[in-house]
């Protein structure tokens, strides 16, 4: 083949390949350490030519491929791949290369499929060249590929219980298992990470593809028949069994139904553990594992609601505080909240839940409580008042409700903060005043989202709106705790005149807000809740900053957003601006979600509309009338254009017409 590409005259008559030496090296075992100099420099020129693509057509780049493969046979596959950078190469060279070279690959592999999937760097290259193969194999179905994939995923499959004990090898097999299914798979990765597949990736059913469907189906019969009790428990078991139940709820559900009922049997096996002297249990011992619990989060996610209801009344029922308590076992509680299946569980589970808050949040397992408020307003049970829970279990007096958003926030009982705020008052060392801290945390700002969902306002809203301008700044810009005020001010539950309180102050500190990633969302979320003239307002302040806001990423980003340029323009023209913005948006939203509107517009007080509906209605009459006059320009025009295009008659012409 070289020879015939030498002696074709197109080839010759192109622009010369890239030259790289080749270098022959015979002998040696599978040590990459034995491989001469010369070699890795060559692999390393290589590379760079192949990342550099400067080739001008396809005759170069096969030449240069059929050239670092007989370097690679000549070399031996196995010491290129275990090699750090040689490996690198041949996944260069899997990138863009044709199905002949494909096959080559796949050939020289074939004989190492089980060493190459257990190594650090060769496993990567595998995974590479299967993802390549089964594009392949959709895209032109030819005979010698989908024979070459039969024999590595049966060399796959006869090595199951090898490759789940390595973890490389387990990686492999649960990207082979993705793949068939019709997984999506990023073609392109940097560095050394795994590819991208999504933990909770499902297969897409454009892309099955009944002779890898049949391979696929081969594979999960044979990894059914594993002794899955011992895979639950180990590190490489599970998260391959997690995703073999989501690929088998979209492609065979007798396997699945198979699996379902041996993952089920592990539930047999109870435990007691103890914590001092309170004692945990007798309680399932695979709720109580890291390893076993992932799993059966994945079983609660492909079962049905019948399938759900029957788990809840024979394993869950009676165990469902001490699991709650358990560092590990909580997750699984906070799965059962989020897939409840009936409106009377989940009011049950909320329920028992509700009444060990306290001791929830005293053992810092913030995920429960904040799965009861998501399942709560999911499944719109009105009975549990969280913010006079959360109160109780907080020490809060009635007459320090001004404390409760900075506890929740800082996930600390009135007490101890009392205490810190006193220690904040007195004047350092050298005699400077020391600055109040306000500490926050991700999960109470999580827990302040779920309550701003719910339109649990009555009690935060004198914290929240009594902010000083450093706190604003401070939680503003602060990673964790602005999503809690971006939901504030996002909520479509929370009354207009809580959140204009609280821009009332921050419009003060915009120009401080809108540089940093964080705070720049903050002033949007102000600017699409604020009225007409506190917007105003927000303008004037970022108009007085103009040149260092535009000099900023994320400054001109919400400069470009808050359309300010209509603002230097003038307030006329842009208050019209707005004005038709928000009738747009407003006209969006009841096409989109009619329901949702209709429901908020009964709950949400909107102050920019008031009870006068006369100005509303004078706004819609100038509208319609504004339409009216393009509409009839337009028609001008077209007659205009119409009347251009009819020759001119002459004054002869003109006169005999007239008589």
């Amino acid at each position: 083949l070289l020879a015939m590409l030498l002696d074709d005259e197109t080839f010759n008559s192109a622009a010369p390949a890239p030259t790289v030496p080749v270098v022959m090296v015979t002998g040696g075992d599978t040590d990459p350490a034995d491989l001469p100099k010369s070699v890795l420099e060559y692999y390393v020129s290589i590379e760079k030519v192949l990342e550099g693509e400067e080739f001008d057509n396809a005759s170069e780049r096969g030449l240069l491929e059929e050239k670092l493969l007989e370097q690679i046979k000549c070399d031996g596959l196995t010491r290129i791949l275990y090699h750090w950078d040689c490996s690198r190469v041949v996944e260069r060279l899997l990138v863009n290369c044709t199905s002949d070279t494909l096959l080559q690959v796949g050939q020289l592999l074939l004989p190492h499929v089980l060493d190459v999937a257990c190594h650090n760097f060769a496993s990567h290259v595998i995974e590479l060249f299967i993802m390549k193969l089964v594009k392949e194999i959709r895209s032109k179905e030819t005979a010698p590929l989908l024979e070459l994939a039969e024999l590595i995923f049966r060399k796959l499959c006869l090595n199951v219980p090898d490759l789940i004990a390595n973890t490389h090898g387990s990686y492999t097999l649960r990207l082979s298992l993705q793949v068939l299914a019709g997984v999506r798979v990023e073609d392109e990765k940097k560095g050394r990470k795994r590819w991208e597949i999504g933990r909770h990736s499902f297969p897409e059913t454009r892309d099955r593809h009944p002779a890898l469907m049949k391979i696929l189906h081969k594979f999960t019969k044979r990894l059914v028949r594993e002794d899955v009790l011992q895979m639950m428990k180990s590190d490489q078991g599970a998260p391959l069994l997690s995703v073999l139940l989501m690929l088998l709820e979209q492609t065979s559900n007798k396997s699945l139904a198979q699996l379902k009922t041996v993952v089920l049997t592990s539930f047999n096996e109870k435990v007691s553990e103890y914590k001092g002297v309170e004692k945990f249990g007798p309680l399932p011992a695979v709720l109580l594992d890291s390893k076993g619990s992932y799993v059966i989060q994945a079983l609660m996610k492909v079962s049905s609601k019948e399938e759900l209801v029957s788990l809840y009344n024979t394993h869950f029922k009676d165990l469902i505080i001490p699991l709650s308590l358990h560092p590990v076992a909580n997750y699984t509680i906070q799965t059962l909240l989020e897939r409840a299946p009936t409106r009377e569980i989940a009011d049950s589970l909320c329920g028992q839940l509700v009444a060990v808050f306290e001791d929830l949040l005293a053992e810092s397992i913030t995920g429960v409580v904040i799965s009861v408020i998501k399942c709560s307003h999911h499944h719109g049970l009105t009975s549990h008042n969280f913010t006079k829970i959360l109160q109780d279990a907080f020490h809060l007096p009635d007459d320090q409700t001004q404390l409760f958003f900075r506890c929740l926030l800082s996930l600390t009982t009135h007490d101890i903060l009392v205490v810190k705020m006193e220690s904040y008052k007195k004047p350092t060392l050298s005699g400077k005043p020391r600055r109040d801290r306000f500490e926050a945390t991700l999960a109470g700002s999580l827990l302040l989202q779920g309550l701003f969902k719910l339109g649990e306002i009555r009690l935060l809203e004198d914290g929240i709106c009594g902010l000083s301008e450093d706190h604003i700044v401070y939680l503003g810009t602060d990673a964790q705790s602005s999503h809690a005020l971006q939901a504030f001010l996002t909520s479509l539950t929370i009354p207009q005149t809580a959140k204009h309180r609280f821009i009332k102050t921050a419009v003060f500190v915009v120009d401080k807000l809108v540089t940093s990633p964080s705070g720049s969302r903050i002033v949007e979320a102000m600017w699409h809740a604020a009225d007409n003239e506190i917007k105003a307002a927000i303008a004037q302040v970022m108009v007085e900053k103009e040149q260092m806001i535009k000099d900023n990423t994320y400054g001109s980003i919400v400069w470009r957003n808050c359309n300010l340029k209509s603002f230097k323009m003038g307030v006329k023209t842009w208050e019209d601006a707005e004005r038709k913005k928000k009738r747009k948006i407003e006209t969006f939203e009841k096409i989109i979600n009619p329901s949702e509107n209709n429901l908020d517009t009964a709950n949400v007080v909107d102050i920019n509309k008031g009870d006068n509906t006369s100005e509303t209605k004078t706004e819609q009459d100038e509208e319609i009338t504004l339409i009216k006059k393009k509409k009839k320009r337009k028609s001008e025009k077209v007659a205009v254009e119409n009347l251009s295009d009819v020759p001119k008659k002459s004054k002869k012409e003109k006169r005999s017409a007239n008589g």
